[in-house]
């Protein structure tokens, strides 16, 4: 099974190329930020406690994430899929060193991140332009500064172990789906467990 994971600055395009990416290889897409929400609507203790985490845009805890990724990831083995896409995640040093441990539980090796990489002016700009209710000045610098500190040094990471694709995201849709297509056409040759 490959694992795929989809990183970059907060507007650099991560949830286009991942919905491109699943239409056209087929793997299982896990996103993050769309699991919390639908978690925080059950009227539970975590459920409850979850929506008040969102509503402060405050972080929820890796091990109530992992709880959320686990499941799919062991359908996605049991039912031998092509493989998952990670939308935006590892977002923190050790949760990327967790998925490496987890990897080895299931005999999981071939793993590949992608980053799509964009300037900081080009990412204001974009956030800006969408216009979500979240995309203050405010919050926007906050999640370029939260990037700094905790994704960069994940992206590092995958960089050191020979593991990540580097795009430049700061052109059109398609320029940077197609160059991510190429960029990954070795490990899309892969299909085995």
């Amino acid at each position: 099974m490959n694992i795929l994971s989809i990183l970059g600055r907060p507007g650099a395009g991560k949830g286009t190329q991942v919905k491109l990416l699943q239409e056209k290889i087929g793997f299982i897409p896990i996103n993050t930020g769309q699991m919390l929400r639908e978690r925080a609507k059950q009227n539970d203790v975590l459920g409850v406690k979850l929506a008040r985490i969102l509503e402060n845009g405050l972080l929820v805890p890796t091990p109530v994430v992992f709880s959320l990724w686990m499941p799919i990831m062991e359908h996605a083995y049991e039912s031998e899929s092509r493989g998952v896409i990670f939308d935006g995640n590892p977002r923190k040093f050790y949760e990327a060193k967790m998925l490496e441990e987890v990897f080895d539980m299931y005999e999981l090796s071939h793993f590949r991140a992608c980053y799509i990489d964009i300037t900081e002016e080009v990412a204001k700009n974009r956030l800006r332009e969408r216009g979500r209710t979240d995309d203050t000045a405010r919050e926007i610098e906050s999640r370029l500064s939260w990037f700094r500190t905790e994704v960069e040094p994940v992206i590092k990471h995958y960089e050191e172990k020979g593991a990540l694709l580097r795009v430049d995201g700061n052109r059109s849709i398609l320029e940077v789906h197609d160059d991510i297509m190429q960029g990954l056409q070795d490990f899309l040759q892969h299909d085995s467990h």
